[in-house]
């Protein structure tokens, strides 16, 4: 089964999101990139769902480090975001991001495009 990591600062968005997810993946729910980065030093996802804005290290700052770090650099990370910005699409997709997904997100949409990306 495909380990997930998700990071946000919302419990709301981690158990929605958790709801939809659980019957697909394995799960770890994180609620900050501090959290993250701990849980990378003992285990390494298939996947990792990031939300862009959190009060420790925004999502943007933890790709940068994701990809700049031999052995996190191949984990592929999808934005589950709010921002719809054309910038902050651009920046993402500039420093790796393999996708965004926007809240409020359908359930069944959300389980579709990650089954469809560990396909690809």
């Amino acid at each position: 089964m495909k380990h997930i990591f998700i990071v946000d600062d919302s419990i709301t968005t981690l158990k929605m999101t958790e709801n939809a997810l659980k019957n697909y993946f394995k799960l770890t729910l994180l609620t900050s990139g501090t959290q993250l980065f701990a849980a990378l030093s003992k285990n390494l996802p298939d996947l990792i769902l990031l939300d862009i804005e959190m009060p420790d290290i925004d999502g943007m700052s933890i790709l940068e480090k994701l990809k700049s770090v031999i052995g996190w650099e191949k984990i592929p990370v999808i934005f589950l975001t709010s921002h719809t910005e054309k910038q902050v699409v651009m920046a993402g997709f500039k420093l790796g991001v393999l996708d965004y997904i926007v809240k409020p997100f359908n359930a069944i949409a959300l389980t579709e495009r990650i089954k469809k990306h560990f396909n690809d």
